[in-house]
């Protein structure tokens, strides 16, 4: 028998999704969270977190009624869905970054430039070409 001892750590859990969402902004919520370390998300950002998964499905389905006005011709009502899709996609925006989801809320400006300057890889006319 080994004298050697293992210290076991109870395994991280995500939060879960909470009641009254519904499968589609579930899915969401578990995509999100799922994407990130289990300490990421405090069960103090679930509201914030919460209306994020809400406002990510109902921008797709505006974008779903977007399509459909585009097709049906009317005008109208073509406008009218385009500026609740545009109301819904600043606000998830607004959300997204509040929470740290966009890489734009995660880095300083200094952080972002050297991020920008290393990740170039070259001049935009020098893509493609085999260096000959």
């Amino acid at each position: 028998m080994s004298d050697n001892v293992v210290a076991l750590s109870a395994p991280s859990v995500h939060l879960q999704p909470p009641e009254g969402l519904t499968d589609e902004q579930a899915e969401v919520w578990r995509t999100v969270v799922g994407a990130r370390s289990a300490d990421f998300f405090s069960a103090d950002a679930a509201p914030l977190l919460e209306e994020y998964c809400r406002v990510v499905v109902m921008c797709r389905l505006l974008a779903a009624q977007v399509e459909a006005a585009i097709a049906g011709g009317d005008a109208g009502e073509l406008k009218a869905v385009l500026d609740m899709r545009d109301k819904e996609s600043r606000r998830m925006t607004s959300i997204a970054t509040k929470l740290r989801l966009t890489n734009q809320s995660r880095y300083t400006p200094q952080a972002a430039a050297t991020a920008a300057k290393k990740g170039g890889g070259g001049k935009v006319w020098q893509f493609g070409k085999t260096g000959a």
